[in-house]
């Protein structure tokens, strides 16, 4: 979190912590996946989770409004669907799209990540941060954590912008699914991206916050 803090505001890397680690854990079989948090009583890393905003509260000063986020991602490749449960201030909300082709650009360098051997690829999003990948092509399933697809290879780690974001696997599971363990969340209000996001920008400008500086690097062990 302190890597994208402006250089006249160093006093407040004092102020919270250079990164935040949660866990996450991500089903899957040949055509679905779903990432999603680990019950708090299986997340050794679990710290409270989530993420902050913070604006300066009416009469100067900060204030800062932590919330523990619950967000989980759906990916069903043979209806070509993405659902998002999203978590915004106590509320949920689903968000029903079709996933987004992303334009990797295949890499050279390989290195090993669970015993598997994994190659690397990147694109540069529309917020013009890189992100960088490591799949396998040992496991030739095209999918990975929080949406991230369409690799020729299960994806074990995503780098956001050199580390503003880092989400890598701990631990592989080859198991059978329980019944009813891998399915689409439900229970949030239904919007669209578009109308979300002007519902989050709208709900933000209330209350007079921003942002937190440069959003959370997160250690995420599925």
């Amino acid at each position: 979190m302190h890597k994208r803090i402006p250089p006249d505001q160093e006093e407040m890397k004092k102020m919270i912590p250079e990164f935040n680690s949660v866990q996450n854990q991500l089903l899957f079989n040949e055509m679905e996946s779903l990432f999603k948090p680990l019950p708090a009583d299986e997340n050794p890393f679990d710290n409270g989770g989530g993420g902050s905003w913070t604006g300066t509260a009416p009469g100067g000063g900060m204030r800062t409004i932590r919330m523990v986020l619950q967000n989980e991602t759906y990916l069903n490749r043979d209806a070509d669907l993405m659902t998002q449960l999203r978590d915004f201030m106590g509320k949920k909300y689903i968000i029903k799209k079709e996933p987004k082709r992303i334009p990797w650009k295949l890499g050279s360098e390989t290195k090993q990540l669970l015993g598997y051997a994994c190659k690397d690829a990147s694109y540069t999003d529309e917020n013009q941060r890189k992100v960088r990948a490591w799949y396998t092509e040992d496991l030739r399933i095209p999918i990975g954590p929080e949406g991230f697809h369409g690799l020729p290879g299960l994806i074990l780690e995503v780098d956001v912008n050199e580390g503003e974001m880092l989400i890598t696997a701990d631990k592989l599971d080859l198991r059978a699914l329980k019944k009813n363990e891998l399915k689409e969340p439900k229970g949030g209000e239904e919007l669209t991206e578009e109308a979300y996001q002007a519902m989050v920008k709208e709900q933000m400008e209330k209350m007079g916050a921003q942002s937190g500086p440069g959003g959370m690097r997160m250690i995420i062990r599925n």
